[in-house]
């Protein structure tokens, strides 16, 4: 098992600089460099939102210039969702992990 903690302290760090309109490519860089050959494990995400609501994913993919397709508008209960709407979740889920529509 990784180090979960050590995520947590990242994940908190780059959402803190980013929210203060200050990280780049090479400052993401340098923040990441003290976890470099450690076993820092995604276990410790706490899933914290940055003031325009990207989570540490969104921020690392922006900071690339990555631009990901807004999330489609889907009823909040997803019972209720049709065949043509999960798909849509989907599509745009995968995006998500592959950092690129």
């Amino acid at each position: 098992m990784g180090n979960n903690q050590a995520f947590t302290s990242f994940e908190a760090s780059v959402i803190a600089v980013y929210n203060r309109g200050v990280l780049d490519k090479e400052l993401l860089k340098d923040l990441a460099a003290p976890y470099a050959d450690t076993d820092i494990d995604r276990g410790g995400m706490e899933g914290t939102l940055t003031k325009d609501g990207l989570d540490i994913d969104g921020v690392v993919l922006k900071v690339h210039g990555v631009e990901l397709p807004p999330e489609p508008e889907l009823p909040k209960d997803y019972r209720k969702w049709t065949n043509a709407q999960r798909d849509a979740k989907d599509a745009w889920g995968r995006t998500q992990v592959r950092g690129a529509p």
